[in-house]
């Protein structure tokens, strides 16, 4: 799908569907080949394929080509859901236009052409478009750090509220798989993070050879953004990995209490199993075969040995 926006009379953006080779923005959801064969050819532009955007390389998703800046960013979308998608998107800036390659959905894509009128940045040029996209994609990673956030509170006070049980065993793999999604959505946006610094450090370079300091104003405020974002995503997985070590430190403390339980009765039963083996074992000449009162004696010589062998643990405190 294609869409083409122009600068609308109110500041904000005006959608057209289609391809008009004279909007400032072009928006291609999962093009094809041939659409994207069709849109270079409309606009003089060579455009990457989706190969060329999962190269994983640097100078593969950063580079200039004549007076064309290529960037392409990792973003996340559907993170309001348990699961989420990660996926590249290309970010193609010339003076007259920028055209926006994706094979997902994230959320800014939506939400920017109905706020661009309230945006910080103007609507008027390719590079002003860009930056309140930009923008409008730093404030949604915000919102998934802060939703993430507060799946891991909810999480982690159903973790320690446990208290054992066949329920709570189930709640607690849960809770886990739970706090699991989260660190791994975390990590998403600090990558995406990443890629976006890497993407706002070489347009300033450009900026700086341009010597246009109001671009340079409106990527120092990205940057800082996303430096805050940066130290808010690494607070969250400190914070992750402070839960799930004190998780497993309780766990540890409970299955050594129970294994200790086990080890303590296997003890109390040891004396009176050595007496039953003594007693047991069937040769010709064993004393007190006869005696009238064996079978009573060994019945209470283990029943003594095992109440003095609880009568000494609990004495250590052991029990």
């Amino acid at each position: 799908m294609i869409a083409s926006y122009h600068t609308a009379p109110d500041g904000g953006l005006a959608r057209g569907e289609g391809l008009d080779p004279e909007a400032l923005w072009i928006d291609m959801s999962d093009p094809a080949p041939a659409d994207l064969d069709r849109v270079s050819e409309a606009i003089g532009i060579t455009l990457p394929s989706r190969a060329d955007m999962e190269e994983i390389e640097l100078s593969s998703r950063l580079y200039r080509r004549g007076a064309v800046d290529y960037m392409t960013l990792v973003l996340p979308a559907l993170a309001d859901t348990e699961d989420h998608e990660v996926a590249p998107v290309t970010f193609v800036l010339s003076e007259a236009r920028l055209v926006t390659i994706r094979y997902h959905t994230p959320r800014p894509f939506r939400s920017y052409p109905d706020r661009a009128e309230r945006s910080p940045y103007d609507t008027d040029s390719a590079r002003e478009v860009l930056f309140g996209l930009l923008d409008e994609i730093i404030d949604r990673l915000a919102d998934i750090l802060e939703l993430t956030d507060s799946r891991i509170e909810k999480g982690s006070r159903g973790l320690f509220r446990m208290g054992g049980g066949e329920t709570e065993v189930h709640d607690l793999r849960s809770a886990l798989s739970m706090l699991g999604q989260a660190g791994a959505l975390v990590s998403d946006v600090r990558n995406s993070l990443v890629t976006i610094e890497r993407a706002l450090g070489f347009i300033d370079r450009r900026a700086t050879r341009k010597e246009d300091g109001h671009s340079r104003r409106a990527i120092e405020l990205l940057s800082s953004d996303v430096s805050s974002l940066s130290e808010h995503a690494s607070f969250l997985t400190q914070k992750l990995s402070l839960i799930l070590d004190t998780v497993f430190g309780l766990t540890t403390i409970e299955q050594n209490a129970t294994t200790k339980t086990f080890s303590l009765v296997a003890v109390l039963f040891l004396p009176p199993t050595l007496i039953g083996a003594i007693f047991g074992m069937n040769f010709a000449l064993m004393p007190w075969i006869d005696w009238r009162w064996g079978f009573a004696a060994a019945l209470a010589a283990m029943a003594l040995s095992s109440l003095l062998s609880y009568l000494y643990f609990r004495w250590k405190n052991l029990l």
